[in-house]
């Protein structure tokens, strides 16, 4: 069996940087907290509560020590709130994801309606909403784009995770309403990197294989962009997941990794295709 792979595999620098920070405050062995998951991948998250990292569901439920600020950010409420609480702060918020909040500020700041393409209940778009005094419209689809609802000075903004396709079929959308569109492209360059090698091996073989967790908004648009090109695309969180009627008849597999999906895992995967054929 013939097993492809891009040059760069594995998590992105934002969770390579989020983990490191975590793993070094871990070992000041001060009780660390996270305001939900660092990033969204199950193999990562039980390893760092295995080093004594605590997930809670609010701020509120810190007690003392040390909060984490997960990679796709948190809101200045939620950083006001956590200030209240005397509490220590470490800042693992991805700098793509930071700078996307700090454009939508400036945007707004220059009398453009915020529009975001995103997902709205996604954490990082949580973020940035946060960040606005008038907040944003989110659109996740060219569907979703109202016209009512759009202002005639647009800036538009993505998250930086988001499909290029998908983007730029909702800002053809915003095109035939708006007048004036200021377009920051906050789409990060590994996410765009990630989804040209995805097409390149989606269309040279017979099973591509995209590695990742299903809560992953990156990785699940991996998905959705292989199978335009390849309609033999599955989704796995690790080897285990494989199944021999998957491999049935494979001659080429093609992977790829969301930005939050391990190197090991993908070796793994790897691995278990060698010894499946």
């Amino acid at each position: 069996m013939r097993i492809l792979t891009p040059k760069q595999i594995g998590c992105c620098f934002g969770v390579k940087r989020a983990i490191k920070l975590t793993e070094e405050t871990l070992l000041n062995k001060k009780p660390t907290y996270i305001f939900g998951e660092l990033v969204h991948n199950a193999t990562i998250t039980r390893e760092l509560s295995k080093k004594g990292l605590k997930v809670v569901k609010g701020i509120g439920d810190v007690k003392g020590g040390i909060l984490i600020i997960r990679a796709h950010g948190i809101s200045p409420d939620e950083r006001n709130k956590a200030g209240k609480l005397k509490i220590e702060i470490v800042d693992a918020t991805c700098p793509i994801v930071r700078q996307a909040q700090v454009v939508a500020q400036k945007l707004e700041e220059e009398g453009y309606q915020v529009v975001i393409v995103g997902d709205k209940n996604h954490a990082e778009i949580k973020g940035i909403w946060g960040h606005l005094k008038k907040g944003a419209l989110i659109v996740g689809s060219p569907k979703e784009v109202d016209p009512k609802k759009l202002e005639k000075k647009v800036g538009l903004i993505f998250q930086t995770t988001h499909s290029i396709d998908l983007c730029r079929d909702v800002l053809a959308e915003i095109m035939k309403t708006a007048h004036e569109i200021k377009i920051i492209n906050t789409i990060c360059a590994d996410i765009r990197k990630r989804q040209e090698d995805a097409v390149e091996l989606a269309k040279k073989v017979d099973l591509m294989i995209v590695v990742g967790s299903h809560h992953s908004s990156n990785t699940i648009k991996l998905k959705k962009l292989c199978l335009k090109y390849n309609t033999n695309t599955i989704q796995i969180e690790m080897a285990k997941d494989l199944t021999p009627r998957q491999l049935k008849g494979v001659k080429s597999v093609g992977i790829i990794g969301g930005a939050s999906t391990p190197d090991i895992l993908i070796e793994e995967v790897k691995k278990k295709l060698k010894e499946s054929g």
